[in-house]
Protein backbone atom coordinates (compact mmCIF):
# COMPACT_ATOMS: atom_id res chain seq x y z
CA UNK A 1 0.00 0.00 0.00
CA UNK A 2 1.38 3.26 -1.10
CA UNK A 3 2.06 5.96 1.70
CA UNK A 4 -0.71 8.13 -0.10
CA UNK A 5 -3.56 5.42 0.16
CA UNK A 6 -2.10 4.06 3.22
CA UNK A 7 -3.17 7.89 4.60
CA UNK A 8 -6.68 7.90 2.90
CA UNK A 9 -7.47 4.49 4.41
CA UNK A 10 -6.72 6.15 7.85
CA UNK A 11 -8.55 9.20 7.13
CA UNK A 12 -11.52 7.40 6.71
CA UNK A 13 -11.09 5.30 9.54
CA UNK A 14 -11.24 8.34 11.38
CA UNK A 15 -13.63 10.11 9.89
CA UNK A 16 -16.61 7.18 10.10
CA UNK A 17 -15.15 6.82 14.20
CA UNK A 18 -15.88 10.78 14.93
CA UNK A 19 -19.08 10.15 12.29
CA UNK A 20 -19.92 7.69 14.75
CA UNK A 21 -19.20 9.21 18.09
CA UNK A 22 -20.93 12.43 17.26
CA UNK A 23 -24.02 10.69 16.37
CA UNK A 24 -23.87 8.49 19.73
CA UNK A 25 -23.10 11.88 21.54
CA UNK A 26 -25.85 13.74 20.44
CA UNK A 27 -28.80 14.26 22.82
CA UNK A 28 -32.05 12.79 21.93
CA UNK A 29 -34.51 15.09 21.08
CA UNK A 30 -38.03 14.38 22.59
CA UNK A 31 -40.84 16.36 20.86
CA UNK A 32 -44.15 15.96 23.11
CA UNK A 33 -47.18 16.80 20.88
CA UNK A 34 -49.27 19.92 21.65
CA UNK A 35 -52.80 18.95 23.05
CA UNK A 36 -55.99 20.94 23.45
CA UNK A 37 -56.18 22.91 26.64
CA UNK A 38 -53.65 22.63 29.58
CA UNK A 39 -55.11 23.75 32.83
CA UNK A 40 -52.58 24.88 35.72
CA UNK A 41 -53.28 25.13 38.91
CA UNK A 42 -51.06 26.94 41.12
CA UNK A 43 -51.48 25.65 44.29
CA UNK A 44 -49.92 27.73 47.52
CA UNK A 45 -50.73 25.81 50.55
CA UNK A 46 -47.67 26.53 52.88
CA UNK A 47 -49.81 27.93 55.73
CA UNK A 48 -52.80 27.17 57.37
CA UNK A 49 -54.62 25.51 54.28
CA UNK A 50 -52.40 23.20 54.06
CA UNK A 51 -51.88 22.93 57.69
CA UNK A 52 -55.58 22.33 57.71
CA UNK A 53 -55.29 19.77 54.65
CA UNK A 54 -57.61 21.62 52.45
CA UNK A 55 -54.65 21.00 49.53
CA UNK A 56 -54.90 17.23 49.73
CA UNK A 57 -59.12 17.78 49.39
CA UNK A 58 -58.66 19.18 46.62
CA UNK A 59 -56.07 17.10 45.29
CA UNK A 60 -58.71 13.98 46.13
CA UNK A 61 -61.34 15.66 44.09
CA UNK A 62 -59.25 16.35 40.88
CA UNK A 63 -58.27 12.99 41.06
CA UNK A 64 -62.19 12.17 41.07
CA UNK A 65 -62.92 14.25 37.98
CA UNK A 66 -59.79 12.79 35.81
CA UNK A 67 -60.90 9.29 37.31
CA UNK A 68 -63.72 9.77 34.01
CA UNK A 69 -61.47 11.51 32.04
CA UNK A 70 -59.14 9.61 29.91
CA UNK A 71 -55.50 11.19 28.93
CA UNK A 72 -56.03 12.66 25.84
CA UNK A 73 -57.04 15.98 24.48
CA UNK A 74 -56.65 17.98 27.75
CA UNK A 75 -54.00 18.01 30.86
CA UNK A 76 -54.63 18.57 34.38
CA UNK A 77 -50.96 20.15 36.39
CA UNK A 78 -50.89 20.92 39.63
CA UNK A 79 -47.63 23.35 41.25
CA UNK A 80 -47.94 22.06 44.45
CA UNK A 81 -45.82 23.94 47.69
CA UNK A 82 -46.67 23.24 51.42
CA UNK A 83 -44.92 23.18 54.62
CA UNK A 84 -42.16 20.83 54.74
CA UNK A 85 -41.80 19.90 51.34
CA UNK A 86 -40.06 20.96 47.88
CA UNK A 87 -42.79 22.48 45.89
CA UNK A 88 -43.44 20.10 42.80
CA UNK A 89 -45.18 20.41 38.98
CA UNK A 90 -47.47 17.34 38.96
CA UNK A 91 -49.28 15.77 36.30
CA UNK A 92 -52.76 14.09 37.07
CA UNK A 93 -54.34 11.56 34.55
CA UNK A 94 -56.11 8.91 33.67
CA UNK A 95 -54.32 6.15 31.36
CA UNK A 96 -57.33 4.47 30.00
CA UNK A 97 -55.86 1.46 31.92
CA UNK A 98 -53.84 3.33 34.98
CA UNK A 99 -54.21 5.85 36.94
CA UNK A 100 -51.14 8.07 37.97
CA UNK A 101 -49.80 11.30 39.79
CA UNK A 102 -46.61 12.11 37.73
CA UNK A 103 -43.77 14.48 39.31
CA UNK A 104 -42.65 16.55 36.45
CA UNK A 105 -40.23 18.35 38.32
CA UNK A 106 -38.92 19.24 41.78
CA UNK A 107 -38.27 22.84 42.67
CA UNK A 108 -35.49 23.87 45.10
CA UNK A 109 -38.08 25.63 48.40
CA UNK A 110 -34.92 27.92 49.72
CA UNK A 111 -33.48 29.97 46.91
CA UNK A 112 -37.08 31.94 46.09
CA UNK A 113 -40.98 31.55 46.94
CA UNK A 114 -43.36 30.30 45.31
CA UNK A 115 -44.80 34.20 45.60
CA UNK A 116 -42.43 35.39 43.40
CA UNK A 117 -42.37 36.06 39.44
CA UNK A 118 -39.43 34.13 38.93
CA UNK A 119 -40.59 31.03 40.41
CA UNK A 120 -44.21 31.95 38.51
CA UNK A 121 -41.89 32.53 35.25
CA UNK A 122 -40.34 29.11 35.72
CA UNK A 123 -43.23 26.89 36.39
CA UNK A 124 -44.62 28.40 33.17
CA UNK A 125 -42.05 27.86 31.37
CA UNK A 126 -42.09 24.55 32.42
CA UNK A 127 -46.13 23.71 31.78
CA UNK A 128 -45.45 24.90 27.97
CA UNK A 129 -42.46 22.52 28.16
CA UNK A 130 -44.05 19.47 29.76
CA UNK A 131 -47.46 20.22 28.39
CA UNK A 132 -47.69 22.26 25.31
CA UNK A 133 -51.02 23.45 24.46
CA UNK A 134 -53.00 25.27 22.07
CA UNK A 135 -55.30 26.34 25.16
CA UNK A 136 -53.59 27.55 28.66
CA UNK A 137 -55.87 27.41 31.89
CA UNK A 138 -54.83 28.71 35.14
CA UNK A 139 -56.00 28.11 38.56
CA UNK A 140 -54.83 30.90 41.17
CA UNK A 141 -54.93 28.60 44.76
CA UNK A 142 -54.35 30.17 48.33
CA UNK A 143 -55.17 32.86 50.51
CA UNK A 144 -55.40 36.38 49.19
CA UNK A 145 -56.81 39.67 49.88
CA UNK A 146 -57.38 40.69 46.49
CA UNK A 147 -55.07 43.79 45.70
CA UNK A 148 -55.57 44.73 49.47
CA UNK A 149 -52.25 45.10 51.30
CA UNK A 150 -53.49 44.48 54.57
CA UNK A 151 -57.08 43.47 56.01
CA UNK A 152 -56.40 45.11 59.16
CA UNK A 153 -55.46 49.00 59.92
CA UNK A 154 -51.48 47.05 61.09
CA UNK A 155 -48.80 46.36 58.56
CA UNK A 156 -49.79 44.55 54.99
CA UNK A 157 -50.99 40.78 55.31
CA UNK A 158 -50.86 39.51 52.39
CA UNK A 159 -52.04 39.97 48.56
CA UNK A 160 -52.29 36.99 46.40
CA UNK A 161 -50.54 33.90 48.40
CA UNK A 162 -48.81 33.39 51.47
CA UNK A 163 -45.65 31.22 51.21
CA UNK A 164 -44.18 30.73 54.92
CA UNK A 165 -44.86 34.26 55.35
CA UNK A 166 -43.97 35.62 51.70
CA UNK A 167 -46.54 37.59 49.75
CA UNK A 168 -47.05 38.99 46.40
CA UNK A 169 -48.69 42.26 45.78
CA UNK A 170 -51.80 42.03 42.68
CA UNK A 171 -49.42 44.13 40.40
CA UNK A 172 -46.49 41.56 40.52
CA UNK A 173 -48.65 38.76 39.86
CA UNK A 174 -49.72 40.54 36.75
CA UNK A 175 -46.36 41.55 35.90
CA UNK A 176 -45.58 37.63 36.08
CA UNK A 177 -48.10 36.68 33.55
CA UNK A 178 -47.12 37.10 30.36
CA UNK A 179 -50.09 39.03 28.29
CA UNK A 180 -52.66 36.35 26.39
CA UNK A 181 -51.51 33.25 27.65
CA UNK A 182 -54.45 32.22 29.06
CA UNK A 183 -57.92 32.01 28.14
CA UNK A 184 -59.26 32.14 31.39
CA UNK A 185 -57.83 32.15 35.27
CA UNK A 186 -60.28 31.21 38.00
CA UNK A 187 -59.22 32.66 41.33
CA UNK A 188 -59.56 30.11 44.14
CA UNK A 189 -58.69 32.60 46.80
CA UNK A 190 -60.42 35.02 48.86
CA UNK A 191 -61.67 38.64 47.93
CA UNK A 192 -59.99 38.68 44.26
CA UNK A 193 -63.55 39.80 42.69
CA UNK A 194 -62.70 43.17 42.73
CA UNK A 195 -62.70 45.29 39.61
CA UNK A 196 -59.08 46.18 40.56
CA UNK A 197 -57.98 43.20 40.09
CA UNK A 198 -59.51 42.29 37.02
CA UNK A 199 -58.64 45.27 35.21
CA UNK A 200 -55.48 44.49 36.92
CA UNK A 201 -55.29 41.17 34.95
CA UNK A 202 -57.36 42.48 32.02
CA UNK A 203 -54.75 41.85 29.47
CA UNK A 204 -53.53 38.49 31.11
CA UNK A 205 -56.60 36.90 30.19
CA UNK A 206 -59.57 36.58 28.29
CA UNK A 207 -61.85 35.67 31.28
CA UNK A 208 -61.34 35.97 34.95
CA UNK A 209 -63.48 34.02 37.60
CA UNK A 210 -63.53 35.74 41.06
CA UNK A 211 -65.45 36.37 44.48
CA UNK A 212 -65.41 39.49 45.98
CA UNK A 213 -66.12 38.06 49.52
CA UNK A 214 -63.83 35.64 51.84
CA UNK A 215 -64.56 32.20 50.06
CA UNK A 216 -64.73 29.21 51.85
CA UNK A 217 -61.66 26.81 52.71
CA UNK A 218 -63.69 24.28 50.75
CA UNK A 219 -62.44 26.11 47.50
CA UNK A 220 -64.12 25.44 44.36
CA UNK A 221 -65.78 21.85 43.55
CA UNK A 222 -62.92 20.62 41.34
CA UNK A 223 -64.05 17.00 40.94
CA UNK A 224 -67.20 19.13 38.95
CA UNK A 225 -65.31 22.01 37.30
CA UNK A 226 -62.55 19.96 35.96
CA UNK A 227 -65.09 19.21 33.45
CA UNK A 228 -66.26 22.06 32.56
CA UNK A 229 -62.72 23.52 31.87
CA UNK A 230 -61.87 20.59 29.96
CA UNK A 231 -64.88 20.73 27.58
CA UNK A 232 -64.13 22.11 23.95
CA UNK A 233 -64.95 25.42 24.86
CA UNK A 234 -64.75 25.40 28.52
CA UNK A 235 -67.22 26.36 30.48
CA UNK A 236 -66.81 28.90 32.59
CA UNK A 237 -70.61 29.72 33.44
CA UNK A 238 -71.08 25.98 34.71
CA UNK A 239 -68.04 26.34 36.48
CA UNK A 240 -69.54 29.13 37.88
CA UNK A 241 -72.75 27.33 38.60
CA UNK A 242 -71.30 24.35 40.44
CA UNK A 243 -69.35 26.40 42.66
CA UNK A 244 -72.40 28.66 43.56
CA UNK A 245 -74.64 25.83 43.80
CA UNK A 246 -72.43 24.04 45.85
CA UNK A 247 -72.33 26.59 48.29
CA UNK A 248 -75.35 27.79 48.33
CA UNK A 249 -76.56 23.83 49.20
CA UNK A 250 -73.64 23.32 51.72
CA UNK A 251 -74.47 20.42 54.03
CA UNK A 252 -70.25 18.85 54.65
CA UNK A 253 -70.83 18.26 58.29
CA UNK A 254 -73.12 17.12 60.91
CA UNK A 255 -72.99 20.30 62.65
CA UNK A 256 -75.85 22.76 61.21
CA UNK A 257 -74.75 26.24 62.18
CA UNK A 258 -71.20 25.43 60.61
CA UNK A 259 -73.51 24.29 57.17
CA UNK A 260 -74.90 27.29 57.80
CA UNK A 261 -72.38 29.50 57.86
CA UNK A 262 -70.47 28.17 54.57
CA UNK A 263 -73.60 28.70 52.47
CA UNK A 264 -72.00 32.23 51.60
CA UNK A 265 -70.73 32.42 48.12
CA UNK A 266 -70.50 35.35 45.57
CA UNK A 267 -68.70 34.67 42.05
CA UNK A 268 -68.60 36.36 39.02
CA UNK A 269 -67.66 35.83 35.23
CA UNK A 270 -65.61 38.31 33.70
CA UNK A 271 -65.23 39.24 30.16
CA UNK A 272 -61.74 40.65 30.56
CA UNK A 273 -62.09 42.14 26.82
CA UNK A 274 -64.77 44.32 27.73
CA UNK A 275 -63.24 45.72 30.56
CA UNK A 276 -61.71 49.26 28.77
CA UNK A 277 -65.34 49.95 28.07
CA UNK A 278 -65.89 49.97 31.49
CA UNK A 279 -63.13 52.08 32.26
CA UNK A 280 -64.12 54.23 29.86
CA UNK A 281 -67.24 55.30 31.00
CA UNK A 282 -66.02 55.26 34.77
CA UNK A 283 -63.74 57.90 34.10
CA UNK A 284 -66.45 60.24 32.80
CA UNK A 285 -68.27 59.51 35.72
CA UNK A 286 -65.62 60.12 38.00
CA UNK A 287 -64.44 63.26 36.71
CA UNK A 288 -67.57 64.87 37.12
CA UNK A 289 -68.40 62.88 40.96
CA UNK A 290 -70.18 64.07 43.62
CA UNK A 291 -69.05 63.53 46.94
CA UNK A 292 -70.51 60.52 48.94
CA UNK A 293 -71.57 61.81 52.59
CA UNK A 294 -72.18 58.11 53.85
CA UNK A 295 -71.29 54.62 53.01
CA UNK A 296 -73.81 53.37 54.93
CA UNK A 297 -76.38 52.45 52.15
CA UNK A 298 -73.85 50.67 50.09
CA UNK A 299 -73.46 47.14 50.24
CA UNK A 300 -70.02 45.82 51.52
CA UNK A 301 -68.68 42.60 50.92
CA UNK A 302 -65.70 42.04 54.11
CA UNK A 303 -67.58 41.20 57.32
CA UNK A 304 -65.56 42.90 59.61
CA UNK A 305 -63.88 46.61 60.00
CA UNK A 306 -62.97 48.52 58.36
CA UNK A 307 -65.10 47.37 55.46
CA UNK A 308 -62.74 47.88 52.13
CA UNK A 309 -64.70 46.21 49.74
CA UNK A 310 -67.81 47.85 48.31
CA UNK A 311 -70.14 47.17 45.67
CA UNK A 312 -69.02 48.52 42.34
CA UNK A 313 -72.20 49.30 40.78
CA UNK A 314 -74.01 50.78 43.50
CA UNK A 315 -70.92 52.95 44.60
CA UNK A 316 -70.32 54.07 40.85
CA UNK A 317 -74.14 54.93 40.31
CA UNK A 318 -74.15 56.73 43.52
CA UNK A 319 -71.37 59.57 43.07
CA UNK A 320 -72.68 59.85 39.18
CA UNK A 321 -74.13 63.12 38.25
CA UNK A 322 -75.73 62.56 35.04
CA UNK A 323 -78.41 60.13 34.02
CA UNK A 324 -76.49 59.13 30.43
CA UNK A 325 -73.11 58.29 31.91
CA UNK A 326 -74.88 55.87 34.49
CA UNK A 327 -76.61 54.36 31.77
CA UNK A 328 -73.46 53.88 30.01
CA UNK A 329 -71.64 52.57 32.69
CA UNK A 330 -74.30 50.09 33.42
CA UNK A 331 -74.58 48.89 29.76
CA UNK A 332 -70.86 48.69 29.62
CA UNK A 333 -70.81 46.84 32.85
CA UNK A 334 -73.97 43.92 31.60
CA UNK A 335 -71.76 43.71 28.61
CA UNK A 336 -68.31 42.79 30.65
CA UNK A 337 -70.09 40.23 33.65
CA UNK A 338 -71.28 37.44 32.56
CA UNK A 339 -72.66 35.45 35.08
CA UNK A 340 -72.94 36.52 38.64
CA UNK A 341 -74.85 34.84 41.79
CA UNK A 342 -74.61 35.39 45.49
CA UNK A 343 -76.26 33.88 48.71
CA UNK A 344 -78.59 36.37 50.41
CA UNK A 345 -76.31 35.95 53.44
CA UNK A 346 -72.63 35.81 54.01
CA UNK A 347 -71.11 33.70 57.03
CA UNK A 348 -74.41 34.15 59.13
CA UNK A 349 -73.33 38.11 58.96
CA UNK A 350 -73.78 40.35 55.77
CA UNK A 351 -77.15 40.55 54.54
CA UNK A 352 -76.67 40.10 50.65
CA UNK A 353 -79.52 42.09 47.91
CA UNK A 354 -78.58 39.68 45.04
CA UNK A 355 -80.35 42.70 42.90
CA UNK A 356 -77.38 44.89 44.45
CA UNK A 357 -74.84 42.59 43.27
CA UNK A 358 -72.85 43.84 40.51
CA UNK A 359 -70.20 41.04 40.72
CA UNK A 360 -67.54 43.28 41.48
CA UNK A 361 -66.43 44.90 44.49
CA UNK A 362 -64.31 48.54 44.73
CA UNK A 363 -62.81 50.31 46.95
CA UNK A 364 -63.81 53.99 48.11
CA UNK A 365 -60.94 56.68 48.13
CA UNK A 366 -60.06 57.92 52.24
CA UNK A 367 -62.09 54.97 53.67
CA UNK A 368 -59.15 52.51 53.92
CA UNK A 369 -55.42 52.73 56.11
CA UNK A 370 -52.30 54.62 54.63
CA UNK A 371 -50.38 51.28 53.61
CA UNK A 372 -53.91 50.45 51.23
CA UNK A 373 -54.31 54.11 50.07
CA UNK A 374 -50.47 54.35 49.09
CA UNK A 375 -50.56 51.02 47.45
CA UNK A 376 -54.15 51.53 45.90
CA UNK A 377 -52.92 54.85 43.75
CA UNK A 378 -50.09 52.70 42.23
CA UNK A 379 -52.82 50.28 40.53
CA UNK A 380 -53.84 50.37 37.06
CA UNK A 381 -57.01 50.78 38.03
CA UNK A 382 -56.46 54.26 39.55
CA UNK A 383 -54.42 55.68 37.50
CA UNK A 384 -56.31 54.78 34.22
CA UNK A 385 -59.54 55.96 35.62
CA UNK A 386 -59.78 57.26 39.02
CA UNK A 387 -56.56 59.91 38.64
CA UNK A 388 -57.38 62.68 36.83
Amino acid sequence: MTKKLYNIFWLAIIGLFISSCNKYDEPTVITIEKCKRTVLVYMVASNSLGTNNFDYADIAEMKDAMSNYTAGECRLLIYHTRYNSAPKLVEIKNNGTSFSTDTLKTYSSTTQASVTKSRIAEVLNDMTTYAPANDYGLVLWSHATGWVRSLTRSASIRDFGEDSGATMPIDSLADALPDNMFSFIYADACFMGSIEVAYQLRNKTNYFIGSPIETPAYGMPYDTNIPCFFENEPNLTGACENTYNYYANFNETSNETTNKAYRSMCISLIDCTKLEDVANACRSIYATAKELSSTDDLQCYNISQPYIYYDFKQYTDSISTDETLTAQFNTALDNAVLYKASTPILYLILVVDSEKYSGLSTYILGTGSSTNEEYYKTLDWYNDVIKQ
